[in-house]
């Protein structure tokens, strides 16, 4: 009768070993299948934003914002906090070219020149390159959990007809970064000015 309990027990524990090893071997397969498709996802988006990049030189946000002829949302104070900063971006002859106003969580740069957005580099190098670079960087972040998906850089190019009228930064975070912003927006401002 002993034997009997013991066998039985011993059994149990087989199925129970049995049915783990089937659970593991099922979660392995399902986790390389999840990781398999968030890269092609990943590849996916990364395809899509390069030729979004190629067609226009505004994010998809703003597509489909245009799509629906909406305006671009008026910023409310208790949205992008206090001003933290405002500095000038200057040629190097001194000309005061526009004003970067950084606040706890946006920095503006408002120009004060007459500024065509379809005037080179101001697509390929300040849109492609160096924004959505900030962009594509804090995606990964997230991905990574590294930074709330709400924390990610991202930015709005403000226009009148062609004419640049804003653009603003989300989510700069660091002093560091908008430095970097900065040095790129005056360069690129600057031949903009020379073409």
């Amino acid at each position: 009768m002993i034997s009997n309990i013991f066998i039985g027990v011993i059994l149990m524990d087989d199925k129970k070993i049995e049915l783990l090893a089937n659970t593991k071997s099922y979660l392995e397969k399902r986790i390389k299948e999840l990781h398999e498709e968030l890269a092609f996802l990943e590849s996916l988006l990364e395809l899509v934003n390069e030729n979004l990049s190629k067609k226009s030189f505004v994010t998809a946000t703003q597509i489909t914002s245009k799509e629906k002829k909406e305006e671009i949302t008026p910023l409310r104070k208790e949205k992008i906090g206090e001003k933290v900063l405002e500095i000038n971006i200057t040629s190097r002859t001194g000309e005061i070219l526009a004003i970067l106003e950084a606040y706890e969580n946006i920095a503006i740069v408002k120009p004060l020149v007459n500024l065509n957005i379809t005037t080179q580099p101001f697509k390929a190098f300040l849109i492609n390159r160096i924004l959505e670079g900030f962009k594509r960087k804090d995606e990964e972040r997230v991905l990574k959990g590294e930074i709330q998906e709400n924390e990610a850089f991202n930015y709005e190019i403000v226009t009148e007809d062609d004419s640049l009228k804003e653009i603003r930064m989300y989510n700069y975070r660091t002093k560091d970064r908008l430095f970097e912003l900065r040095g790129a927006i005056r360069w690129t401002f600057s031949r903009m000015l020379e073409k």
